[in-house]
């Protein structure tokens, strides 16, 4: 007969193996079948815990985690649909590269099938979505079996992380009694003794090997990068990592003479990064919004590091370029997958991005060069700059691209700046300017839920000054998200822009279909939320600005306060289309000039 305390037992052997292969980080869902897995946790003193009523709402908490820590956040639910609700956030963590690692409690085998309460099929439920699954089956008291699931969990840890990041899930079969019994004999003693030598035991932590392409592929990009005046450095969104290659991309830039177009979630958009010789062409999105400038500043050759940028306009361009027979030669540089959504790109190197870089910079001219190509550049970013200046000045009330500029430049130095989707990052691209701050993107799959939960997962872990900017609809999407940000102790400022449903709609196709005219309400979905009464409901500060000023105010109050403010700017329902046409159109008068 098993040892009465054998379900107990093999919890704590996976839980304390889990702490022990690296991870720091817990969020709980509550439950009955996860007991056992709540209660090891909970005797585990390496682990900090937060307890989380929505699961959807948990698993975005960990992504905003993993985004800072770059480390997996364990996940702890229980059985039925509780874990269905992790799925959103398995999609995000997959196409973002962000590791999770998720444990469901799961029934016994003889529950399956029969209409037991709360039973469901778990094994592979997040299917192909997920970089591995284990079984973990039944607890078993040989001693194979028990040193396998230490084993198992350095496994899991590790396939959060390589070969590519993402969510792995982990199924844990559990009977009753959930709780562990109170009497101990001898065969309770003896399992605990030699679940405490496993234990004892180091857990396996493979090393992670570097790629770097072969040199024969770097001297032949940096052969091209020589041979052709007419290029461009192409960088789109990225995890905080990529902050670090600043001054390699900045090197690249001033060595090849080609601008640098850099997405507002590409960590490189910072004001220590200008130096002479570098163009760094921040308005490049409303600058291809125009036709003569999308002709004057075609590139022959793109060479993009990590992925393709948010901005529309460059990839209608390159779709365009490729239609007409004209596309650039593209190579790219990326650490993860195959990044071409307009299937243009000729050359492809997975690689570390460090480690190729330093190598490819080894091969071009140290003296650098800046010729007629990067000139033109250098002009027509000097415009674009100078118009969304003079565009941010000339306003009376709010508007989108000045809650973005707002936003950009309350933040201290190192400060968190949390960017929703749709129309959000692609107003901060626009109108953002540079700082010195750290960008946060769901740009994964781009979806708008768990922004709110996301952000606080994020501030969770840097304490540093936060700001999440958000869209009214994203922001009621993730209502539940605030029970978990109104926990925190850091600064963290929801500044949700309040233009009465999702405006981005208003710049698409759909806007101009006749079948659409007078029911494109279907599409923008104003909310028509109290945010007062919202903020109040979880007891959190609260102020609505229809000023630039105000919003100074209210952005300086929040990131002054320890724990999370709500700001609402209110702005001119249709004001992002027609401040963005204005831009454009100036910028096209700029360009006949």
């Amino acid at each position: 007969m098993a040892p009465k305390r054998l379900q107990a037992e093999w919890v704590r052997l996976w839980i304390t193996s889990l702490a022990d292969a690296g991870v720091e980080r817990v969020v709980l869902s509550p439950g009955s079948r996860s007991t056992p897995l709540v209660l090891a946790v909970a005797e585990e003193p390496r682990f900090s815990v937060i307890d989380a009523i929505d699961e959807r709402a948990a698993a975005y908490f960990a992504l905003g985690q993993a985004r800072v820590t770059h480390r997996p956040t364990l996940l702890i639910c229980t059985s039925g649909t509780a874990g269905a609700n992790y799925l959103p956030a398995v999609l995000e963590a997959r196409h973002a590269g962000l590791p999770l690692l998720i444990v469901t409690a799961d029934r016994p085998v003889e529950l399956q099938g029969c209409g037991a309460n709360q039973t469901i099929d778990q094994n592979d439920l997040y299917g192909g979505h997920v970089r591995a699954f284990f079984d973990l089956g039944s607890p078993e008291a040989s001693p194979l079996a028990l040193r396998a699931l230490r084993r198992t969990a350095a496994q899991a840890v590790l396939a959060t992380r390589f070969p590519l990041p993402g969510a792995v899930h982990c199924n844990l079969r559990l009977r009753k009694p959930l709780e562990p019994p109170l009497e101990e004999g001898p065969s309770e003693e003896a399992l605990e003794t030699e679940v405490d030598e496993i234990l004892a035991r180091t857990v396996p932590r493979p090393a992670i090997p570097e790629q770097v392409p072969a040199r024969a592929d770097l001297e032949a990009l940096a052969a091209r990068c020589r041979e052709t005046e007419a290029g461009v450095v192409v960088c789109g969104p990225a995890d905080l990592s990529h902050r670090a290659l600043g001054p390699l991309v900045a090197e690249l830039g001033r060595r090849t003479g080609f601008p640098i177009l850099c997405d507002p979630a590409s960590q490189l958009r910072r004001a220590s990064l200008e130096a002479p010789g570098v163009v760094w062409a921040d308005t490049f999105d409303a600058l291809f919004h125009v036709a003569d400038l999308r002709r004057r500043l075609r590139p022959r050759l793109v060479l993009q590091v990590g992925r393709a940028p948010t901005s529309g306009a460059w990839d209608r361009a390159l779709g365009e370029m490729a239609a007409a027979g004209e596309a650039p030669e593209h190579w790219v540089l990326t650490d993860r997958g195959w990044q071409d959504p307009q299937s243009t790109v000729d050359r492809s190197l997975c690689t570390d991005l460090d480690p190729a870089l330093r190598r490819l910079l080894e091969f071009l001219p140290e003296e650098g060069r800046s010729g007629a190509w990067t000139e033109t550049w250098r002009e027509a970013e000097a415009a674009g700059r100078s118009v969304v200046g003079e565009e941010l000045a000339g306003e009376a009330g709010l508007s989108e691209g000045a809650v973005a500029r707002g936003a950009v430049e309350a933040l201290p130095a190192e400060g968190l700046l949390v960017a929703g989707n749709s129309l959000p990052i692609r107003q901060l691209d626009t109108w953002g300017g540079r700082g010195e701050h750290r960008v946060l993107s769901q740009r994964g799959t781009s979806g708008i839920e768990g922004l709110v939960a996301g952000a606080a997962g994020a501030a969770s872990v840097s304490g540093d000054p936060t700001i999440l900017l958000i869209g009214d609809v994203s922001f009621a999407h993730d209502l539940s998200g605030l029970v978990l940000a109104r926990k925190l102790e850091s600064p963290l400022a929801l500044v949700v822009v309040q233009n009465r449903g999702g405006r981005i709609f208003e710049q698409l196709p759909v806007s101009r279909h006749p079948a659409a005219e007078g029911e494109l309400h279907h599409w923008t979905t104003p909310p028509e939320l109290d945010l007062a009464a919202a903020a109040a409901m979880v007891s959190i500060p609260f102020t609505r600005v229809e000023s630039r000023a105000e919003l100074d105010s209210a952005l300086g109050s929040a990131l002054a306060h320890h724990g999370v403010s709500l700001i609402e700017a209110v702005v001119p329902e249709s004001g992002a289309r027609a401040r963005n046409r204005a831009l454009w159109e100036r910028l096209a008068r700029w360009a006949e000039r």
